[in-house]
């Protein structure tokens, strides 16, 4: 249900008066005032009203207060007077005091662009009053009840819909207008218009009051928009849940914030569910992951199920490991910046973010990476391509991807410079590698350091001893306590090259 804002009942007027025959006023003046909206009718024979006056008053007099002669001056100060506090008209009584509306005042009001009507002797006062109140009454009265409608309509689509985007449509449709909602960080939720307007700079305002943490809000001049404009926050104080930007036809009076209050509540009721919604799936997202992981793949599939969901026949496992110190609500975002796609489940802890990703989706989850300011300032490990009974040589993979490369940017496994290496690498070669090479720990010299040394400089005694500061004979007495304890013959290349793939699959 779609109701207008604009009243249909027009406001009262000089025009309005003069069209009322029973009222029988005159025009002496057209002046400035004849279609200038009248917000009241005070009558008053003091030579200075105008305390007792608000803007946008006619003011009705006898003429009691005015000098028997035809003094210009005085008028003049009194036509001053009024034009300074907003009269819209002035109406004089007829033959009460004096015949005929003096010259003076009608030379005075001429000279200043004062609408002046002359009101006969038989038409009280308060006929006009009362004419001007019912009319204000009934602009009341049909606000209050396109409040009413407004609200109600909004309501219900919060009620049948549910959702975000049918209130936003309704509540535009009601101003007769456009809304925009963004998230916390200043990205466009919903845009919807029932006019055009270029909401972009109210989207602007959005995001300045966001960057300030606090509850806030703001009127915004809009290029080319008669209407109103304003933003404000939502969410309370120190957990802001993103911003409301609503531009409407006509002014932004007290009925256009009656609705525009209950709608932004009903906006924050259904952010507040989809926060809710949104720690549920990232709860679940976690059990199906350390299902996985753990190899629980019956479980994991019928969780799935259970929810709408799908464990996908291919995929891989990304790890994401977090700064120190990072804070609940950024980790919060950072899950919800990798599933917001419907691209992966995701659980999280303390050290880091594993995420199981379909293959298909493999192209959309670097995109998706790429276009995060969050995400793309860390490094992300990717796994090959696996069956779901696999997750856990993923984990392993994605891991040792990150350990051969920690710059940010999505790091795939098998495609570093390792090669063959990496093809053949699994965590069982790892642990494999770890039992032979904890054979050198707690043996003096760092053999293990050592090892690595003496093969970066590809067996060359001078300048490994110089980087190491040892003498050669002590480095080759080391590399040889190193084939002793493994069981390698390290003067040939067969036994060179098993230390190098020990030193490489255990990550030493």
């Amino acid at each position: 249900m779609k109701t207008s804002s604009a009243p249909t009942v027009q406001p009262p007027t000089v025009r309005g008066l003069l069209a009322e025959p029973p009222l029988r006023l005159r025009v002496r003046l057209d002046g400035d005032g004849r279609d200038i909206a009248i917000d009241w009718v005070h009558s008053s024979d003091l030579v200075d009203p105008t305390p007792f006056l608000t803007g946008d008053t006619m003011l009705l007099t006898t003429g009691t207060q005015f000098p028997a002669d035809d003094d210009a001056a005085f008028y003049g100060s009194y036509a001053d007077r009024l034009l300074d506090a907003g009269v819209v008209a002035l109406g004089f009584g007829l033959e009460v005091i004096r015949e005929g509306t003096p010259p003076s005042l009608v030379d005075a009001c001429d000279a200043r662009g004062i609408t002046l009507v002359e009101v006969p002797y038989e038409v009280p006062f308060i006929a006009l009053i009362r004419w001007v109140a019912d009319r204000i009454a009934a602009r009341d009265r049909e606000r209050d009840a396109w409040t009413l409608a407004a609200q109600r309509a909004v309501s219900l689509s919060a009620l049948t819909a549910g959702t975000l985007e049918a209130v936003v449509q309704t509540l535009a449709d009601q101003v007769s207008g456009a809304v925009v909602i963004l998230s916390p960080s200043g990205e466009t939720v919903v845009e919807v218009h029932s006019a055009a307007v270029d909401l972009g700079a109210l989207a602007d305002e959005g995001r300045r009051i966001l960057r300030r943490g606090t509850r806030a809000s703001a009127d915004v001049t809009l290029p080319e928009w008669l209407g109103f404009a304003t933003v404000q926050t939502l969410g309370p104080r120190g957990a802001l849940r993103g911003a409301i930007g609503i531009a409407g036809a006509g002014r932004h009076d007290v009925a256009t914030q009656a609705v525009v209050t209950g709608a932004v509540a009903i906006v924050e009721v259904l952010l507040r569910y989809g926060d809710a919604e949104r720690r549920l799936e990232r709860r679940l997202g976690g059990v199906l992951v350390r299902l996985l992981l753990d190899g629980h793949l019956a479980g994991a599939g019928a969780a799935a199920a259970e929810f709408g969901s799908k464990i996908p026949d291919a995929l891989r496992i990304a790890v994401v490991p977090l700064p120190a110190g990072v804070a609940d609500s950024e980790r919060d975002r950072l899950l919800d910046e990798l599933t917001r796609e419907g691209l992966a489940f995701a659980d999280s802890s303390a050290e880091r973010v594993v995420a199981v990703v379909p293959a298909a989706a493999t192209d959309a989850f670097s995109r998706a990476v790429a276009g995060s300011a969050t995400l793309a300032a860390l490094p992300v490990g990717l796994s090959a391509v696996l069956a779901p009974a696999e997750a856990s040589t993923g984990l392993a993979q994605a891991v040792r991807a990150l350990d051969q490369d920690p710059d940010a940017g999505v790091h795939v496994f098998g495609d570093s410079a390792a090669g063959l290496l990496d093809d053949l690498w699994s965590p069982a070669a790892e642990n494999l590698a770890r039992r032979r090479l904890g054979g050198l720990v707690g043996e003096p010299g760092e053999l293990v350091d050592c090892a690595r040394l003496w093969l970066d400089h590809n067996g060359h005694w001078e300048s490994a001893a110089r980087e190491a500061g040892l003498h050669r004979h002590t480095l080759k007495a080391r590399i040889a306590r190193i084939g002793t304890l493994l069981e390698l013959d390290l003067d040939s290349f067969a036994g060179r090259a098993e230390l190098w793939a020990l030193l490489q699959a255990s990550r030493a």
